[in-house]
């Protein structure tokens, strides 16, 4: 008989005493491990490890604790095992009522010390709150195992006996590696738990996504494919190869004609590790006969090594936007028509066509009021019978003569639901039955397709920022989409104007907008305007308006239809520019002033030491008691005159330097700032053993510009000219300035140097931001001198001269009603 059949045949106490050989480990671990794996949940595994460890050790009784919900205190699981007498049902009612926090007990110690603890005698054992229980039915010995779920307990499992027994480290190993096992088995069930809720709420997820989204593996087979996709696509994942899915599932280029390249698929490209953005794919199958379109985003999948395991898609449907895209094209060819004098009927057969364009079936006709003012003419009607377009043009208008001669009749909107029934047309039923009618409308559709028409040309002057209007001279009245009223600040209801519209227009610019406005209606030509007005709660707006002046086929004038712009924020925007452009103009004027330095000081201190020798002198007089009257005069003027010099050298620096609020133009002698600017830099010129050669034109034309910013450009190209000849010998250090009359138009500065020259390739660049031929250059000198040019209208341009160095020269438009010499 084998050892293990022994214990399997020994009473209770003997197999208390027993010992599991090492055969025996292995068969509980894979007994234990095979009924784990087939557990449902931990309740069960727990029930499987108590009972077959009291069965193959021979201990008596098992219990397990697991964490309560906020997992502070250790709570008595609902299963346990006990073998021998009846009596240890008390010891388990009593356990039943305990509750352990860590450290507290045997449960609570392992569990806070996260490992096995063995107890020789609980009835000796001053941390066992359970001792009384465990004397009145016998239990002596006890171990207990943590279970452990990564770092975390998630149950603490005791084992007892009915005798004291030392710790046995074998049998402590034994039943830890059981619970070890289980352990691992309750975590891998946790972790398929878990990947089992993730994939219920990605399926929720991807089920109720209004956008496709599509997974496939590196082989092409689809692993997602959700609901949003099969509406999109027609049908759901269907495995063929990728060289199929254009075909499968109508896919097709802008063209509308030619199926996607398979290659070129979002999806295969995403499989082949590319990043796919804003595909725009054509699709049309059975479910969707008319078509729809889609725009793509991919991206590759790959697994945590980053080898690449597949690709996704999401495909959102975009067809609304496709048409409002189509719609806002075709509007505005037929501004562009207007704008290009295209005839009435050409205009009137475009609007016609693109309000068709609007839903299936809908054929549209404009009627034209006849000059007579009691008749209609045909206007466009490019797929309505010929029989209706004859029979209805030249019809008389009047209270019951069909929908557009009602309409003109009562001047407002007429609707007729069902032409063969209603008695607007009585006497036109019998043409409409003919020609297949059923409904008109006379200036839109039906109601309720007439919402989603207007819907679209808000949402269309929304998208282009545009508000469209028309005005009609002869009634004085006026129309104006959502987008123009809420830009001029008029109420939905209320009824437009001209004049109404021209009150919002800023009153300074008024009276110049009117003009504008009855000189294109008296020429039948264009209007365009910027200008500003002035909404009910004060604010200002900006805006551009453009139109044209539609006539009939008589060229008598019908309407002014344009559209507004409002460029609010351009201009706020320019306003900024103009103030970094000023600040940055002020920072390089006080650059400016750093480099001269030199010239500063020299100028500063011949007046000023001037003033002491005058001063000295008439104190010496003064001491001596022999005062000349004429002498002492003379002295004190002398002083008066270098203080005044000395005076207008700061005023001029300071002028230069200071930050002007309100830039103010005048009338400039440009070769008197020429003159002015060579004193300032007189002692620069000096230093550098440099020469300035002046070859002025005294019959220049004055210019009207802000003088301290020329000057800021004059003293920026002389500064760069003494750079620039600062390498040569000093006998070859000169600098030409010159002025010349362009035929009394324009009036022209040259500085040129005979320095290294500019860059051959392309001399222009100079004038660049940040490009400087200076090692401390900041490469801004230049930009600002042609921004302050160009701001007065003029040019600036550089080239390299014929022999050596440079030439600098800038154009500056005569002033107004100017064209007289000037003296230098």
């Amino acid at each position: 008989m084998s050892e293990r059949d022994k214990i399997d045949m020994k009473s209770g106490e003997h197999r208390e005493t027993a010992d599991p050989s090492r055969e025996e480990q292995l068969s509980l671990l894979l007994t234990i491990t095979m009924e784990v794996a087939a557990a449902s949940d931990l309740a069960s595994a727990l029930d499987v490890v108590l009972r077959r460890v009291c069965e193959k050790t021979g201990w008596v009784l098992g219990l397990a604790w697991v964490p309560n919900q906020d997992r502070t205190v250790l709570e008595c699981g609902p299963v346990c095992f006990c073998c021998g007498e009846g009596g240890l049902t008390k010891f388990r009612v009593a356990s039943e009522g305990s509750h352990f926090r860590p450290g507290v007990g045997l449960p609570g110690r392992v569990w806070e010390l996260k490992r096995p603890a063995w107890i020789e005698d609980v009835t000796q054992d001053p941390n066992f709150p359970r001792t009384k229980a465990a004397a009145k039915v016998g239990l002596k010995a006890a171990v207990g195992i943590p279970i452990l779920s990564g770092d975390e307990v998630i149950a603490v499992i005791e084992f007892f006996v009915q005798e004291s027994r030392a710790k046995n480290e074998r049998l402590v190993k034994v039943i830890a590696a059981v619970a070890a096992q289980l352990g691992l088995v309750m975590e891998r069930k946790r972790a398929e738990e878990k990947l089992s809720s993730t994939n219920e709420i990605l399926e929720s997820i991807l089920s109720s996504m209004g956008d496709a989204v599509i997974v496939a593996d590196k082989e092409g087979k689809f692993l997602a494919f959700n609901p949003a996709a099969e509406r999109m696509f027609g049908k759901g994942a269907a495995q063929t190869a990728s060289r199929e899915w254009s075909h499968q599932y109508g896919l097709y280029l802008p063209d509308k004609v030619t199926p996607f390249p398979p290659d070129q698929l979002p999806l295969t490209r995403s499989i082949r590790g590319e990043e796919v953005n804003n595909v725009e794919i054509f699709v049309r199958h059975d479910e969707a006969p008319q078509g729809l379109w889609t725009r793509i985003n991919g991206r590759p999948l790959r697994g945590p090594n980053g080898e690449l395991s597949g690709g996704v898609i999401v495909c959102r449907d975009i067809t609304e936007i496709k048409k409002e895209e189509f719609f806002l094209f075709d509007q505005s060819r037929v501004l562009e028509m207007i704008a290009a004098n295209a005839s009435l009927a050409e205009v009137l057969t475009s609007l016609v066509l693109l309000m068709e364009a609007q839903a299936d079936g809908l054929r549209c006709s404009i009627l034209v009021l006849n000059q007579d003012g009691k008749h209609v003419r045909h206007g466009a009607a490019p797929n309505l019978p010929a029989a209706y377009v004859k029979a209805v043009d030249g019809a008389p208008i009047g209270p019951r003569n069909g929908s557009c001669g009602t309409a003109m009749y009562l001047r407002r909107q007429v609707v007729v639901k069902d032409v063969l029934t209603d008695p607007l047309w009585a006497d036109y039923r019998k043409l409409a039955e003919i020609c297949g009618l059923r409904a008109a409308i006379e200036r839109q559709r039906v109601q309720e397709t007439l919402r989603e028409r207007d819907a679209r040309i808000n949402l269309a002057a929304e998208s282009a920022d545009l508000a469209f209007w028309v005005i009609y001279p002869e009634q004085n009245t006026a129309w104006m989409s959502d987008k123009g009223r809420k830009m001029y600040g008029f109420d939905s209801k209320l009824p437009l104007t001209r004049d109404l519209i021209c009150g919002r227009v800023h009153p300074d610019e008024r009276a110049a907008v009117h003009a504008a406005f009855d000189r294109a209606c008296a020429s039948h030509g264009l209007f365009e305007s910027e200008h500003r007005l002035i909404l009910p709660y004060g604010k200002t707006r900006w805006v551009i308006v453009r139109g044209r002046c539609l006539e009939d086929e008589h060229g008598s004038l019908l309407e002014l239809i344009g559209v507004t712009i409002d460029v609010s924020a351009q201009k706020q925007s320019e306003l900024q520019l103009q103030i970094q452009r000023e600040e940055m103009s002020h920072l390089n004027r006080v650059a400016l002033m750093g480099e001269m330095t030199a010239s500063v000081a020299h100028e500063l201190n011949q007046p000023l030491t001037a003033i002491a020798n005058n001063a000295s002198a008439a104190r010496r007089f003064l001491e001596r008691g022999n005062i000349d009257p004429v002498l002492l005069q003379q002295l004190l003027q002398d002083m008066v005159a270098d203080s005044q010099r000395a005076g207008e050298v700061i005023r001029g620096i300071r002028a230069l330097v200071r930050k002007d609020k309100t830039v103010v133009r005048s009338a400039l002698n440009l070769n008197a700032v020429i003159a002015d600017t060579l004193r300032l830099v007189s002692s620069d010129i000096v230093l550098r053993e440099s020469v300035v050669v002046t070859e002025m034109d005294h019959s220049l034309p004055q210019v009207e510009a802000v003088p301290v910013q020329i000057q800021q450009v004059l003293l920026n190209l002389i500064m760069n000219a003494l750079d620039a000849v600062e390498s040569r010998p000093p006998a070859e250090r000169r600098i030409l300035i010159s002025t010349r009359s362009l035929n009394g138009e324009s009036a022209e500065v040259s500085v040129r140097d005979f320095g290294t020259g500019l860059p051959q390739d392309r001399p222009d660049k100079v004038f660049d931001h940040f490009f400087s031929t200076k090692q401390t250059g900041m490469g801004m000198g230049l930009t600002i001198v042609r921004s302050i040019i160009e701001t007065h209208g003029g040019k600036i341009s550089a080239e390299n001269a014929p022999d050596r160095g440079a030439r600098f020269f800038f154009h500056l438009p005569a002033a107004r009603g100017d064209s007289k010499s000037q003296a230098a």
